[in-house]
């Protein structure tokens, strides 16, 4: 295909770009290239950007928020160099390319100094117009423009980057090129196809999970009550003195299938028990006072765990005031109290209603309540299940969470499919991380209470959670990453940027990062506590040193001297790495 000379706009043409998307894939598909998952996620937002025609949206913030995955609430570029330091990395990698095997490939990417927006240079006869020396004039034409205003906004293109970036106009040629890209966009497409399937890496990272240490499959006899030597039971009613429904205003009343019950349960007609089908059921029924019972199952007592892959296959109840929960409370709860003790909501649902925020068939709610952040203002995620899914559907979905220390992972239906990530650095002024000891787990169907609000005459009943499984993996050992940071020097009562690069061994999963600094006159911070080494071999991260703090004895300013950084990276398994490098700080 033909492409005109750009306009003086930073607007795509319209257009297919069959050449152009050719292009990206078998520089994406580079070996090399693909083992950057910054330098991928770049390129691709980049240029699918250009191709749908919003090339004015490519800004330094947008990248650093949509394409490298920096928090939309923090990001300050003045800090934080990443975009800066990846599109140097891109615009070395594309000239590596171009300048050795490919230098005789006809459409080439370049990302040219001054703005973001990627332009697909072509060679004529005498060869590629913009080569080294063209591109070196065209692009510190751009830089000159672009130091009259913000580095993210794309210059107009003047008439010389125009002749640079021209196209041949000869009908024979434009026919010559049109059938070679024909033939170009079938074999590449072809290797494509054949060429991912050898370099993708396993779909769950670079390790094995190996079996459950621990589970319950709830195969067993209609009717059967669930393993004693697994579950104890949670009793009570929400109208006993001091419950106040479990804290929350609940409905319900737990009932337990043996033994002293409060009023209102049925030992013939338990809310916990087997259907036969390999099933756990929990029930939560109206009777005919109006009175609601259900059940909620523990492992207090029994099991506690402490870091691992924790997760249940289960179906969720639909209904107006019904609020299922999978969850982890804290063993030390009864002597720190709650939330002291800490709790993690693996998932939970609630219906919509025009009174309550609730989140409907289609989502799921995880949580982590803690010192200063629990309740309403606990740190939460909704993931909303895709293609259509439910809570409620026949296929099931798998709730689960990757527990590590100083970190916790939340999935839905596989362990890869990572939706939400907290450690120890998220929490709010004043929080605590309380989730580096041992939790047992929690089900539960509650029935009304503070968020789902009250059942009314549409709420089913009976209502039935449905439990496939419960299954705990211990993590298996995953080797650190080699730690990589060139020193800088730093002056007093400033900050100053780094990058680090770790270098994994194999497929590593998500890593947790920490630094710190000697004397505590600096300090230093990460862009990203959680660097994901999921499908990459390396991966960078930006270092902040600063030596102007403010602590509740007024401002600090860190004097001249030789310092120490200390870089440690922590992998699921507790395995870390670390790296220990002098800096300087000068007098300003």
């Amino acid at each position: 295909m033909s492409v005109s000379p750009e306009p003086d706009s930073a607007q795509a043409p319209s257009g297919n770009f069959h050449e152009e998307r050719l292009e990206l894939q078998r520089v994406l598909n580079d070996v090399e290239f693909s083992r950057s998952t910054n330098l991928v996620r770049f390129l691709s937002y980049i240029c699918n950007k250009y191709f749908d025609g919003q090339a004015d949206e490519i800004r330094e913030f947008s990248i650093a928020v949509e394409a490298l995955g920096r928090r939309e609430s923090s990001f300050d570029s003045h800090v934080d160099p990443i975009v800066r330091v990846t599109a140097r990395s891109l615009r070395k990698k594309l000239s590596e390319l171009y300048n050795s095997e490919w230098k005789d490939h006809p459409l080439q990417i370049v990302l040219p100094l001054g703005h973001y927006v990627p332009e697909f240079v072509r060679r004529d006869n005498t060869g590629l117009l913009a080569d080294a020396g063209s591109l070196d004039a065209a692009e510190k034409e751009i830089s000159a423009a672009a130091a009259t205003g913000s580095a993210d906004r794309a210059p107009a293109r003047s008439n010389t980057r125009a002749r640079v970036l021209g196209i041949l106009r000869s009908p024979i040629l434009k026919l010559a090129l049109g059938l070679a890209a024909a033939a170009g966009v079938f074999i590449a497409g072809y290797f494509w196809g054949t060429h991912t399937k050898r370099i993708q890496p396993p779909a769950t990272q670079g390790f094995q999970w190996g079996e459950p240490v621990w589970s319950d499959e709830f195969n067993g006899a209609a009717q059967q009550l669930p393993d004693q030597a697994n579950w104890t039971y949670d009793t009570g009613s929400h109208d006993e003195i001091g419950n106040q429904g479990w804290g929350n205003r609940e409905m319900e009343t737990y009932c337990a299938p043996s033994g002293a019950n409060p009023p209102g349960c049925d030992l013939h007609r338990p809310n916990a028990f087997l259907d036969g089908h390999g099933h756990l059921v929990l029930r939560a029924m109206r009777n005919p006072d109006g009175r609601w019972t259900s059940a909620r199952i523990t492992t207090r007592g029994l099991k506690e765990f402490q870091y691992g892959r924790i997760e249940a296959r289960m179906k969720l109840p639909v209904g107006t005031g019904l609020w299922p929960a999978f969850w982890m409370l804290g063993s030390n709860y009864l002597t720190t109290g709650w939330p002291a003790s800490g709790s993690v909501t693996i998932a939970e649902n609630v219906g919509i209603t025009q009174r309550t925020n609730g989140l409907g068939p289609t989502t799921i709610r995880a949580t982590l309540h803690g010192p200063r952040y629990y309740g309403g203002n606990g740190l939460w995620h909704d993931f909303k299940l895709p293609d259509g899914g439910r809570v409620d559907d026949g296929n099931f979905h798998t709730y689960g969470i990757i527990w590590s220390q100083g970190m916790i992972q939340f999935y839905v239906d596989d362990p890869a499919n990572i939706f939400f990530v907290r450690d120890s650095s998220d929490l709010p002024e004043g929080g605590e991380w309380v989730f580096d000891h041992p939790f047992f787990l929690v089900m539960d169907l509650a029935v009304g209470g503070n968020w789902p609000g009250n059942p009314d005459s549409t709420t089913p009943s009976p209502a039935d959670l449905v439990v496939d499984y419960v299954r705990v993996y211990t993590i298996p050992k995953v080797p650190a990453p080699a730690i990589q940071w060139q020193p800088v020097e730093a002056t007093d009562g400033s900050s100053v940027a780094s990058v680090i690069t770790l270098h994994a061994q194999n497929y590593s999963g998500r890593v947790h990062l920490s630094c710190s600094v000697e004397p505590a006159t600096a300090a230093c911070a990460l862009a990203s506590s959680v660097v994901d080494l999921s499908n990459t071999l390396s991966q960078d991260d930006s270092l902040t040193i600063s030596t102007n703090l403010f602590t509740d004895q007024g401002r600090v300013v860190a004097p001249p001297g030789r310092y120490k950084l200390t870089i440690t990276a922590t992998t699921i398994s507790g395995d870390h790495s670390q790296l220990t490098e002098p800096f300087e700080v000068k007098a300003e």
